[in-house]
Parts: structure tokens; sequence; C-alpha cells
């Protein structure tokens, strides 16, 4: 794992070739693509280096430069962010050792253990006080030869308070002023409701850095397709401006949504043997997908009403017998404004006229009660 950024491009574009090569071509032939362009695997050549990607791997590199410790990735669902850790782990400094973990464990003992068979450590005592003595001393001489330890942890919104709390006391491995392991927490956004607890409040004051990813502009969505296209090998047009701009709005700026959608379509055109991505085959897309509503709701009223008008041969009988059984309601003359306001104040009125005499009978029985009383004491 720790030669991985030590890959170049070249072996990773043969790398998906072969792939696309086991999986039988699929569409890519017809479309003249070297390979399939949206799949949804964390390949690093298919990074997007754009808007908050672009800036979160830039800073997450000068961190490590830096040795300031802890940092937190968080974003939605499908939002690229293993992706980004893939990317990053290409891409850092050389003499950097690289440990990933796709989920954290479920306690903090399972963490250590982790890390000394990935830094191939054999404590001599298994409490914890000696293994992270042990790990100490061993990222002590990694740094002394000039190399560095990165933990990337991934689905770190799972993380339990015990597997944080050994996180945190790995931040607090230094040497004079240099931390000597550098951690990368990423995951959903969940996890930041989990850091406002007031028990975490002393990691959280740990965080070097905290960082969100969000969805993509619809302009961003735009240069991705057309950046997994140009990956892919892409020479010529494929997908319609009325494909694109249905599929962006449709998507909604999620890179995984964008993926599905725009494979599924591609699938689509070519199963129709159709040499382009036109409107029709993303609509039959994103019903096989779930997302027809999106679809409808995302095209201009004008492309609404063509279904509509497609499918009225069809139902045109059935309108026809229904208008035959039952005539259609006529309506009722529309009240003029100047004759509702009049009735309003009528009504406005009349629910004053009871609490009125209410009161009027209130008063006549309060009168007749203290004549009937003072009329009593007069003859006593």
């Amino acid at each position: 794992m720790d030669e991985v950024h030590n890959i170049s491009d070249a072996v990773l574009k043969r790398i998906r070739l072969l792939n696309n090569l086991e999986r039988g071509g699929m569409y890519t032939n017809h479309f003249s693509l070297q390979s399939l362009p949206f799949e949804n695997v964390s390949d690093p050549a298919c990074f997007f280096e754009r808007g908050d990607y672009s800036r979160v791997l830039s800073r997450i590199i000068d961190s490590l430069w830096a040795g300031r410790g802890l940092m937190v990735v968080v974003g939605p669902i499908g939002t690229g962010k293993t992706t980004l850790s893939q990317k990053l782990m290409v891409s850092i400094p050389e003499k950097t050792r690289v440990i990933w973990l796709g989920e954290p464990p479920d306690t903090s003992d399972e963490l250590l253990l982790f890390l000394t068979q990935e830094l191939q450590i054999r404590p001599e005592l298994s409490g914890r006080i000696f293994v992270l003595r042990d790990i100490k001393d061993y990222l002590i001489k990694l740094h002394s030869e000039g190399n560095r330890c990165l933990l990337i942890i991934d689905e770190v919104h799972k993380i339990s308070d015990d597997v944080l709390e050994c996180v945190r006391i790995l931040n607090n491995l230094e040497h004079g002023n240099i931390k000597l392991i550098q951690m990368l927490l990423i995951g959903q956004e969940e996890f930041l409701a989990k850091l406002a607890q007031p028990n975490l409040e002393s990691f959280k004051q740990r965080i070097a850095w905290l960082e969100p990813i969000g969805r993509m502009t619809p302009l961003q969505t735009h240069e991705y397709i057309m950046h997994r296209l140009k990956v892919a090998g892409c020479q010529s047009r494929i997908f319609t401006d009325e494909a694109i701009e249905t599929l962006i709005g449709a998507a909604r700026g999620t890179p995984r949504l964008v993926n599905t959608f725009c494979d599924r379509a591609l699938r689509v055109s070519y199963e129709a043997n159709k040499t382009l991505v036109d409107l029709e085959s993303v609509r039959r897309a994103a019903d096989e997908i779930g997302l027809g509503s999106e679809v409808y709701l995302s095209l201009p009223s004008r492309q609404r009403e063509t279904p509509a008008q497609n499918a009225a041969p069809q139902v045109s009988p059935l309108k026809n017998n229904f208008s035959q059984a039952a005539p259609t309601p006529r309506r009722s003359p529309t009240r003029p404004a100047d004759k509702i306001q009049p009735a309003r104040a009528h009504q406005g009125n009349s629910s004053w006229t009871f609490p009125i005499l209410l009161l009027c009978g209130s008063i006549l029985l309060f009168a007749a009660s203290l004549w009937f009383f003072l009329s009593y004491r007069a003859n006593l």
C-alpha cells in the first residue's frame, strides 16, 4: 500500500483497459471509447481537479508537508470522498508510509493491532501503554530517516467514541514540534453532529483543519462529464446538448449519481443502435434508475408536453367514451370583485351581532337581580 503513489498514469491506463476487456467491451467500441467512462470506482485517474476537490487535495498535501496532524473531510453521499483519498495516495510526497482503512475498526485495540501489523511492529507486551510506546519509537525512527506516516480512515461517520479517543491519543504522539503520524478522517456529514457532542470537545480541539466537500454546480457537472469522457478516450461528440442539460438537472451535482445516469444513458443508446445519446435515451435511462420524476421536472415546459402529445392518440378513445357518458359540468360564473367585498363585510357585521345581544341580555339580567335585591332589603 505504501508504494501505491509510485504507480504511473500509464500503468493505471493499462489496468483500466484490461478491466474493460474483461467486461466484454460493453458500449465502448460502439462509441469509440478506450474504457468505460462512468464507472463508480475510486479511480485516481478520473479524479476531477476542480472546485472543492482541487482545494481539499491541495490543502491535504500542504498539511502533510507542514506536519499539522489531524485532518477531517466530510461531505454528502456520493460526492467523491473515497476517490479523493485514492488520488491523495498517488499524489502525496515521496517517502510517505500510507496506511488506509476502508472503515473504522470496532474498538481501539483493533486499531492499534492493525497499526502494529501495517508497520511490522511486534510489541513485547500486549498492554496499550506498551503498544503505544513501541509505535512511537518506530515512528521516531521513521522520521529520522526522512519518512512520514499517513493514516487514512474512511467512513468515519461510523466510528465509535472509543476509537476516536485512540485517534486523539495517536495524534498526541510527538517528537519535539513534529507530529509523528498524520491522520485523515473522511466521512459523511453526520460526523459533524457527532463532533458536536460535549464529551468530544477535547478531540474536536485537536483537529488541525476540517474541510467540507459539497455538490458540484451545473457548470462543474458539465466539466466533470467532459473530463470523464476525455479520460476514456472520447474524441467526438457523444451527448446532445439537450441530453447533457437534462442529465445535469436531474443528477443534482452528485458525482456518483452523474456516473450512474450517464452510464445507463450510454447503454440505452447503444442498445438502440444510436450514435448519439439523445433526450429520449436520457428519459429511458432515468426511468430505469428511478430518476424519471427528476428528469420531468428539469425539462422545459415545451419539452414536457411532447410525451403527452405523443401519448394522446392512445388514450383518445377512452376520453371520447368518457365525454359521451358524462357531460362536462358547467362552471359557475365568476363573481365580480366589487360584489365579493360587500358580502364579506356583511359576514363580518353579522359575526358581531350575537356577542352584542348576549352582552345586553347580561346587563338587563344583572339590573333585574339588583332591583329584586334592593326591594327585598327595603321590606326588611
